[in-house]
């Protein structure tokens, strides 16, 4: 072997180590776009609190089980049944003086939906929590002190 081989092979190898580093840059940057592309990352819950709270007022008041879904944390139930038994249960009471507030209690924060049924004040709630930037519901209901009158 010369010393025109080694080179040859150490260039050719040079060539192949480059060759693999810019498919693996190159697969990394079509995850990290797909995954900023993906509209689910914009829409899911809202940019501040206040916001978070209008699209769940909005959601009951239209029954979307999809506008409820995305109000909650990712992963909190792929498929929708949640937000669906949810609002099946919404939607059998016969309601009155339904509001949407947002509840503070030192850093913690909730979502509270309240009416009123059959002669009684009732509510539901949910933690905010935040999913990076944005703000979005925990699906356990939420333990914070709120009155439902």
């Amino acid at each position: 072997m010369t010393r025109s081989d080694v080179r040859k092979g150490s260039a050719r190898s040079r060539f192949w180590f480059g060759i693999l580093i810019i498919i693996v840059a190159g697969w990394l940057t079509f995850i990290s776009v797909q995954i900023y592309a993906n509209p689910d990352n914009f829409d899911r819950g809202g940019a501040s609190p206040e916001e978070l709270r209008g699209k769940v007022e909005e959601a009951l008041a239209v029954s979307d089980p999809e506008k409820l879904l995305v109000t909650f944390a990712r992963g909190a139930d792929a498929d929708g049944e949640y937000a669906k038994a949810y609002l099946d249960k919404w939607n059998a009471v016969e309601k009155s003086g339904t509001t949407v507030d947002l509840i503070r209690v030192g850093d913690a924060q909730a979502v509270v939906a309240r009416f009123a049924a059959g002669g009684a004040a009732l509510c539901s709630g949910w933690n905010i929590v935040r999913d990076g930037e944005r703000f979005v519901l925990d699906p356990a209901p939420a333990i914070l002190p709120s009155s439902c009158s």
